[in-house]
């Protein structure tokens, strides 16, 4: 692939400040991307932790989900929220989904009872879901609302961040995130409740702060006030981080750019779509922005459907990096096995439109390293119309 195009010569004088300062550990460069993460998202708090799985635990934990509780969640998502639940012993529900691939919010409103205690959402691809409709349903009820907006940093709803839109909102620093640390990710709330278990919840469940204590013994004295976890962020994660989110509106204007080159590009291919992720296909009222976290393509041809996985390696042979996100969470061993007691005994698909969208849609990355150039976008279009054509004959 050549020379890497995600960081810049800013990001590594970031990296090898902290080398040459000497402390790797959780200190005031975490505190500090805390707090203009904070205020790029417009509310009070935001907690990083080692990785986005580790902030969806930790939000699981704070919204004091435990045995046999359930929590309604998307089937097309990263697993991590999913995951939690089960961290916790809690029982996942699953809320079928909409044309763009996020919850629908009848489907959550089907799902809800004496024993939900949180419903997880999720913004496909960076488009946000119908929120208010959701927070609608739950609103006078004891249920937590976590988002997993891993893919959909500087995504808005109705003229306000997303992370303006739940009690927690999941951010994750990964591969192909809008800010890449190798690992990481930020929990943001507005609850001066919850930053507190939060914070205790990252830190193995340590409580520092000398307000907070139940006895002084000195400057040097913490103590054990709950069972955590070491989902620290690094001093390293945290100067990266800050660098990255000191340039994020040419970041998400680069990768709108290119989602636009491709909307021009693929709109005239027979047979294939971009999945509806304009406000216009939906009569909701709210203005939405999208973060395009990835490129979501559709296929409308049974024979396309049926040949994506030769569509997809005949990219993958020509360079062309594609993805399918996301395997129907429900569909994975783990959870046909370990999933929700009446499993056995249910008929049919758990979400059966989410099993349709994951097999009719493939995706591409937006991140500088695979679009750099005019050229290459070409290529890519050129090369995806040269293997429907090839399937297709």
């Amino acid at each position: 692939m050549g020379k890497n195009k995600r960081f810049t010569k800013q990001d590594i004088e970031a990296i090898v400040s902290v080398l040459e300062e000497g402390n790797l550990q959780m200190g005031v460069k975490v505190r500090e991307f805390e707090e203009e993460f904070a205020q790029y998202c417009g509310v009070k708090y935001a907690v990083a932790v080692s990785s986005g799985a580790a902030g969806m635990h930790i939000a699981m934990m704070a919204a004091a989900v435990g045995h046999k509780d359930e929590v309604v969640v998307p089937p097309l998502c990263p697993t991590a929220g999913p995951n939690a639940v089960f961290y916790q012993q809690g029982v996942n529900i699953f809320a079928d989904v909409d044309g763009t691939g996020n919850v629908d919010a009848s489907e959550i409103a089907s799902k809800i009872n004496s024993n939900t205690k949180a419903v997880v959402l999720h913004h496909y691809s960076g488009f946000p879901c119908d929120i208010e409709p959701i927070l609608n349903i739950v609103s006078n009820k004891d249920i937590a609302v976590i988002v997993d907006a891993s893919t959909a940093l500087g995504a808005q709803y109705d003229g306000k961040m997303i992370s303006h839109f739940g009690d927690m909102v999941v951010f994750n620093f990964g591969k192909g995130e809008h800010i890449y640390t190798g690992e990481g990710g930020m929990v943001v709330t507005n609850s001066d409740e919850l930053v507190q278990w939060l914070r205790m919840f990252r830190d193995e469940g340590f409580v520092r702060e000398k307000e907070m204590l139940t006895k002084y013994e000195g400057h040097w004295y913490f103590e054990m006030q709950d069972l955590g976890y070491p989902y620290r962020m690094t001093e390293l994660q945290a100067a990266l981080g800050l660098s990255q989110l000191g340039r994020i509106d040419e970041i998400l204007s680069y990768r709108a750019h290119v989602a636009e080159y491709y909307d021009k590009a693929f709109s005239d291919i027979e047979h294939l779509a971009v999945p509806a992720h304009r406000e216009e296909h939906f009569n909701t009222g709210k203005n939405k922005v999208h973060a395009r976290g990835f490129y979501t393509l559709k296929l409308v041809s049974d024979k396309l459907i049926e040949n994506k996985h030769k569509i997809l390696e005949y990219l993958n042979l020509k360079g062309i990096e594609t993805d399918v996100c996301y395997y129907p969470v429900f569909l994975h061993p783990y959870y046909l096995w370990v999933g929700h007691p009446d499993v056995c005994t249910l008929e049919g698909s758990r979400a059966p439109k989410a099993e349709e969208f994951y097999r009719q849609i493939f995706t591409l990355p937006l991140t500088e390293n695979h679009t750099d150039n005019l050229n290459e976008l070409n290529r890519i279009v050129d090369t995806i119309k040269q293997a429907l054509i090839k399937i297709s004959a």
